[in-house]
C-alpha cells in the first residue's frame, strides 16, 4: 500500500502516473467504445435476421389464409368434380400456394393437379404434429412423385383433412455481405432440420450465449430468431475479421479519437490526482486524525552543565510514514488560519508524552513556539493549561516568532498577562525578524533565543563577530538568553567562556529527539530527579 501511496504523492513519478492514467483511461474508452460498436452489431443483426423471417412470416399467413379459404368454400363432396373445381379457383389466389389436397388422417385422396388418385397416398405419421398454435401438422421433404413431380420433394401442411404443399421461401439474396445465415425447420427445442444457408450455424448460435460484449472477446457474434409460429428459425453469424474487413478505415479513426480522449481524461484525472494527493491537501485531511509528532531538542544549561529543558518541535507524518519537517507545512497553517488549532494539537501531544515518559521528580522547562497573531492570552492560557497546574513539574515558555510585525503596544499587555498566568515568553530568532532591538526594549519578556545564523556562521565572519555584539546587548537588557545552532564544540565551548549565555541548544548537543530517546537523553544528561530546584530563567 505503501508502494502505491508514493507512487501517487512522489513528484518523481509524475510522467509514470500520466503513462498510467493514459492507459487505464484508453483502455476504458475502447472498452466502451468496444461496447457501443458491439451494441450496434448486435442490433443490427437482429434487424437483418428479422427481415429475412419476413418472408417465411408472410409464408405462414399465406398458408393459414388459404386453408380458412378452403374451409370456407369447399363444401361439395370430397374429390368430386365441383369439389376439385373449387380447389383450383383457390390455387390461382395470389398467394403462391398451387398445390392443394384432401388428405383425411394423413392420406392424400386428391389434389388440385392429379386430380382423383387411383390409390390414396398415406404419408405416415407426420414430422410435426399438429400441436402448435394454428393446428397444423407437417410433413417434411417428402417425395412428390405421388402427384406427379417425380424427383421432387417438398413440405406438405395438413390442417383437418385439407393440405397443402408449401412452396420453397429461400433467404434472402441481398442480405449483408459481413452476415452469414442458417435457415432451419424447428421440429423440438432439441431438434430442428437444416433447410438452407450455412450448416451448423443454428447449433453454434444456441450455444454461444452471453451479453453482446462478450461475443468481441469470442471474436464472433451470434443472432438467432424464429417466426411467430417457432416453425421457421434464422441463426446469424460474423467474425470480426469480416467486420474489421469492411471497415478498417473506421477502425482507425476509433483508435485515434479514443487515443486523443484518453490523454484528455488522463490529464484530467491527473490534475484531480495532484490535487487530491497534493502536499497541502494531504496535511489538511489528516491533520486531526494522529498525523502531527513532536520532538524534543534538548536545552543545555551551561552554567551547570546540565539538559534542564527542551524546546517542542512539531513534525509531521505524511501519509507514507515519512516525517515531514515545519517548513513544509507552517506556511499552510498560517495560510488556512489554523495557528491556533495546531498549538492547541501540539501542546497536547506534548503534554501526554511528557507525563507519560518523565521520570518522577525531574523538572523541566518546556519551550513551544507561537504564532504572533496568536499573541492572546486569552487563547494561549487555556491551550496550555495542563501544564499550568500548581503541582506541574514544568517551567513553560512560549517563544514568539518574529515571522511578522509585532505591535509593541498589544504585544505588552498579552505578555504581562501570560506572565501572570505563570508563562514566561522569549522572542525567538533574534536579529532576523522585525524590529527585534525595539521589541527586546519595549517588551517586558523573560529571554531571548539568538537566530541561529549567528552560532553557525563560520569563524571570523561578519555573522560570528555580531555574534558577541549580540550577547552583550541581550545581557544589557538583563533578559535570558538561548543561542541556537550550535553544532559544534569549539562554538560551544565558546559560548561557555562568554559566561553569558544560559542556554544552549542544536545538533553540537542534540539534534531533535523523540520522547523515548529524549528520556533516555536526560537520564545521561540531565540532573537527577529531585536534585535540580526550580528553573528561573
Amino acid at each position: 500500500m505503501n508502494r502505491i501511496i508514493g507512487i501517487l504523492i512522489a513528484g518523481t513519478h509524475a510522467r509514470g502516473r500520466r503513462i498510467g492514467l493514459w492507459l487505464v483511461a484508453f483502455v476504458v474508452l475502447m472498452f466502451g467504445a468496444t461496447w457501443i460498436v458491439a451494441e450496434q452489431v448486435s442490433l443490427n443483426m437482429r434487424v437483418e435476421t428479422q427481415r429475412s423471417l419476413t418472408g417465411y412470416e408472410r409464408l405462414r399467413a399465406n398458408v393459414l389464409s388459404t386453408f380458412d379459404e378452403m374451409d370456407r368454400r369447399l363444401v361439395q363432396p370430397a374429390c368430386s368434380p365441383a369439389f376439385l373445381d373449387e380447389l383450383r379457383r383457390i390455387a390461382f389466389l395470389p398467394d403462391g400456394i398451387n398445390e392443394l389436397l384432401y388428405a383425411p388422417d394423413g392420406r392424400v385422396e386428391c389434389s388440385v393437379n392429379s386430380g382423383r388418385l387411383d390409390a390414396p397416398e398415406d404419408l405416415g405419421e407426420p414430422d410435426i404434429a399438429a400441436q402448435y398454435p394454428f393446428g397444423m401438422a407437417f410433413w417434411v421433404d417428402i417425395d412428390l412423385g405421388f402427384l406427379g413431380l417425380d424427383g421432387m420433394v417438398g413440405i406438405l401442411a395438413q390442417r383437418g383433412s385439407l393440405a397443402m404443399i408449401v412452396p420453397p421461401q429461400p433467404l434472402p439474396a441481398t442480405g449483408p455481405r459481413w452476415m452469414e445465415q442458417e435457415l432451419i425447420f424447428r421440429f423440438s427445442d432439441e431438434v430442428w432440420l437444416h433447410r438452407q444457408g450455412e450448416a451448423g450455424l443454428y447449433a453454434e448460435a444456441l450455444s454461444a450465449t452471453g451479453p453482446a460484449i462478450a461475443s468481441v472477446f469470442r471474436g464472433v457474434f451470434y443472432e438467432t430468431a424464429c417466426d411467430s409460429g417457432g416453425i421457421h428459425c434464422v441463426a446469424s453469424r460474423s467474425d470480426l475479421t469480416q467486420l474489421f474487413g469492411l471497415g478498417w478505415a473506421t477502425l482507425a479513426v476509433i483508435l485515434l479519437v479514443t487515443s486523443v480522449l484518453a490523454a484528455w481524461v488522463a490529464q484530467q484525472l491527473h490534475r484531480i490526482i495532484e490535487r487530491y494527493w497534493s502536499f497541502e491537501a494531504r496535511f489538511l485531511r489528516r491533520l486531526d486524525k494522529g498525523s502531527v509528532v513532536c520532538a524534543y531538542q534538548p536545552l543545555l544549561n551551561l552554567k551547570n552543565d546540565l539538559a534542564t529543558g527542551c524546546e517542542v518541535l512539531a513534525r509531521w507524518r505524511d501519509i507514507d510514514g515519512t516525517i515531514v519537517p515545519p517548513d513544509r507545512f507552517l506556511p499552510i497553517i498560517e495560510r488556512h488560519g489554523l495557528t491556533e488549532r495546531f498549538t492547541s494539537m501540539v501542546v497536547a501531544y506534548a503534554y501526554a508524552d511528557l507525563t507519560a515518559y518523565l521520570p518522577k521528580g525531574l523538572r523541566l522547562q518546556v519551550n513551544f513556539n507561537i504564532f504572533p497573531q496568536d499573541l492572546d492570552a486569552g487563547k494561549l492560557v487555556p491551550i496550555f493549561a495542563p501544564f499550568l497546574t500548581k503541582d506541574s513539574p514544568f517551567d513553560v515558555v512560549v517563544e514568539i516568532v518574529e515571522t511578522a510585525e509585532i505591535s509593541p503596544e498589544t504585544a505588552q499587555v498579552e505578555i504581562e498577562r501570560l506572565r501572570a498566568a505563570g508563562l514566561k515568553v522569549y522572542i525567538d530568532d533574534f536579529g532576523a525578524g522585525y524590529s527585534s532591538m525595539q521589541n527586546l526594549a519595549a517588551l517586558s519578556i523573560d529571554g531571548v533565543k539568538l537566530d541561529r545564523s549567528f552560532a553557525m556562521a563560520p569563524d571570523h565572519s561578519v555573522m560570528s563577530t555580531m555574534l558577541g555584539y549580540a550577547i552583550d546587548l541581550v545581557q544589557a537588557s538583563g533578559r535570558s538568553l538561548v543561542v541556537e545552532g550550535v553544532e559544534t564544540m569549539d562554538r560551544l565551548n565558546a559560548l561557555k567562556a562568554t559566561g553569558m549565555v544560559n542556554f544552549a541548544q542544536g545538533y553540537g548537543i542534540s539534534r531533535p529527539l523523540f520522547i523515548a530517546p529524549f528520556v533516555a537523553y536526560l537520564a545521561d544528561h540531565g540532573p537527577r530527579p529531585l536534585t535540580r530546584p526550580r528553573l528561573v530563567a
